[in-house]
């Protein structure tokens, strides 16, 4: 049943709870999509990385040399 105004909830009443619904049930429930994306691993000459790409597709790049000095980089995606 769709939220009519004249209920007497507001929308965000109707949408936590209105009928037993919450938005995660409405939409289907969380996806990987919504996620922020991680990715770990080694780099060819021994050292560990950890890539974070977020929702808009920006990545965040912490790198640690075999060496222990640490690094890190930034790719924004610009629209």
């Amino acid at each position: 049943m769709p939220w009519n105004p004249d209920s007497g909830i507001t929308f965000g009443e109707y949408m936590r709870n209105g009928d037993g619904r919450s938005v995660e049930h409405i939409r289907g429930g969380r996806t990987w999509v919504t996620r922020d994306q991680v990715s770990e691993g080694r780099t060819e000459d021994g050292g560990r990385f950890k890539t974070v790409r977020d929702q808009r597709g920006h990545d965040v790049t912490q790198e640690t040399t075999p060496v222990g000095r640490e690094r890190q980089h930034v790719r924004i995606n610009l629209p």
